[in-house]
């Protein structure tokens, strides 16, 4: 999209035309490594007169000047001392500009630009899975390269942290077991689930051996997901009590990884429900992921949902 941005115009351009997609704007989103997010606390002052002061605020912890960011924010609760909690979101603006340009070239206007984390989260509170305002819970979304650990409370992301592991190193870790190329891995990635104690499992050794080969990849995110929760904790001097774990993303493309986490962590944990609440015509039977990776549309619905 970026390195080769004409090349990447003509195949998106092609896609929208074999499927008569009426398309014209899109909402986009970007990993939050790309992206510079941080809670704060600001004076509770008009909205108005946030806007001037929120910019000024990220520039303070980041390498660049207000000139050279794209800064928005939402309030996250307002404090005994009449004060503001935001979650505060930074982009570099030669990269929007860069996105913008790249979807301009296969005649697209982007209305958006936000986390992909975010819009999963969105996704989340449309299909009622994080409502409960009382409750904490923990969004994952394992994407391609990237997964997004975000801790949740009353609907909107408290603490963010990110880890350079996703679908990718899933995907090479079944090629080198089997030695086999990039796209016969992928296909074969429905036929795999990762193996857990107590499992009637047959003898197929192909079994073993990718449950073995993705094993280490979830037990890092695992660790990272206990990692943000103590993080957070010490931060606030208590230890929250975490209702659910929720997983999205492509990297969600083996079977039982919900189940490996909770077993882990010994936290309730789920998979997203992208399509809870929404208008469909899909064929889909209970628990499946494939032919539709249901987790894996996470962002998508979440970025169609943006303006409602």
């Amino acid at each position: 999209m970026l390195i080769k941005p004409d090349v990447f115009a003509e195949e998106f351009k092609k896609i929208i035309e074999e499927n008569n997609f009426n398309i014209k704007t899109l909402n986009i989103c970007i990993s939050s490594s790309n992206m510079f997010i941080k809670t704060l606390t600001l004076p509770n002052l008009p909205e108005e007169e946030l806007k001037i002061i929120a910019p000024q605020e990220a520039s303070k912890h980041i390498p660049f000047t207000t000139n050279e960011i794209n800064v928005d924010f939402e309030i996250l609760e307002i404090t005994k001392e009449n004060k503001l909690d935001v979650i505060l979101c930074a982009l570099s603006k030669t990269i929007a500009k860069n996105l913008v340009e790249a979807l301009s070239k296969a005649d697209l206007d982007v209305k958006a630009i936000t986390v992909s984390s975010f819009a999963m989260i969105k996704a989340l509170a449309n299909a009622e899975m994080i409502n409960n305002p009382d409750l904490t819970y923990i969004s994952v979304l394992i994407g391609y390269e990237n997964t997004d650990i975000n801790i949740i409370k009353n609907g909107m992301p408290v603490f963010s942290h990110n880890t350079q592991t996703g679908k990718k190193n899933i995907v090479e870790s079944i090629m080198k077991s089997f030695e086999i190329g990039k796209e016969d891995a992928e296909k074969r990635l429905p036929e795999f689930g990762l193996i857990l104690p107590g499992m009637e499992i047959n003898d197929n050794p192909d079994l073993h051996k990718a449950s073995n080969a993705a094993r280490n990849i979830y037990s890092n995110i695992a660790s990272e997901i206990q990692k943000a929760i103590e993080f957070y904790n010490s931060q606030n001097g208590e230890n929250t009590e975490i209702e659910k774990i929720i997983l999205g993303g492509s990297g969600i493309c083996i079977q039982n990884i919900d189940k490996y986490i909770s077993n882990k962590l010994k936290i309730q944990t789920e998979l997203c429900n992208s399509l809870k609440n929404i208008s469909h015509n899909l064929e889909i039977s209970e628990n499946s992921l494939y032919p539709v990776n249901i987790p894996a549309l996470s962002t998508s619905i979440g970025l169609a949902l943006h303006s409602y």
